[in-house]
């Protein structure tokens, strides 16, 4: 049973790995929602 989950925890990463080397991005919807919500922040702010 162990080495069945050790087995398709192999085959996720591998399938993560390649997709990544495609540039598919799995994660794009969530990831463009942030910067579109943090854009509009003034950003870092320089004290002197």
């Amino acid at each position: 049973m162990v080495r069945g989950f050790q087995i398709v925890g192999v085959l996720a990463v591998l399938f993560f790995a390649h997709a990544q080397y495609q540039g598919w991005s799995l994660f794009d919807r969530e990831a463009g929602s942030q910067v579109a919500q943090h854009s509009g922040s003034s950003g870092r702010i320089s004290h002197k």
